[in-house]
């Protein structure tokens, strides 16, 4: 299937899982907290705040979240955030955002997500280990290059490039990934091309 067919035929359920403001508003995001220490009640109203001051709307794909201050931030099943960055505004919203972009390896992008798989296989056939700043391995490698430049679309829309790129250059892990998603206009060219637009979805009842 084409970028073009994907789009036109996933239309209605791109609607569905993006809702209007005032859908949102009554719905919500539901915050759980793992071991209800104080640092997680702290995020979790950090959370809240970020959720309240900005449109987070057209990139929410998961409503629940799970707040962890021992776990690894991870997006299923249940979406789950650390305490690492409290009084971090930019990185807290950059790993939001991040966890929730990685639903899109969900139904019904599967047919264009492994097209993009394929295609950031061919442009870069050697990806470093974990050791050198990719990720667990070759294939969660390429997955990341997709969500990290999906997460600099969407970060770049809500606070601006400028900040964005300051928040995801202070990353201290995917060194690499990061490094080839803020500087090679390739992987945003790689991304287009088969529909992943999410700064498209600024303003979802539009």
């Amino acid at each position: 299937m084409s970028a073009r067919q994907w789009m036109t035929t996933t239309a209605t359920t791109c609607l569905l899982l993006f809702p209007s403001n005032a859908e949102a508003r009554q719905s919500g995001v539901r915050i759980d907290l793992e071991r209800g220490s104080e640092a997680e009640a702290r995020m979790a109203d950090e959370l809240r705040a970020l959720l309240e001051e900005y449109d987070l709307e057209p990139w929410i794909l998961t409503r629940d979240v799970r707040i962890d201050e021992r776990a690894i931030p991870h997006s299923h099943p249940v979406l789950t955030l650390h305490t690492r960055h409290i009084g971090d505004e930019s990185m807290l919203l950059a790993v939001f955002l991040h966890e929730q972009l990685h639903w899109l390896e969900e139904q019904p992008w599967t047919a264009p997500w492994q097209e993009t798989m394929e295609a950031l296989q061919r442009l870069f056939p050697e990806v470093p280990p974990a050791t050198g700043g990719g990720a667990r391995d070759d294939e969660s490698t390429y997955r990341h290059l997709l969500v990290c430049d999906l997460e600099y679309q969407a970060l770049s829309t809500v606070v601006g490039p400028d900040r964005a790129r300051e928040t995801l250059a202070r990353i201290t892990h995917y060194e690499w990934i990061y490094e080839r998603v803020l500087n090679d206009p390739r992987i945003r060219e790689v991304a287009l091309r088969n529909g992943f637009d999410v700064s498209r979805r600024a303003s979802p009842s539009r």
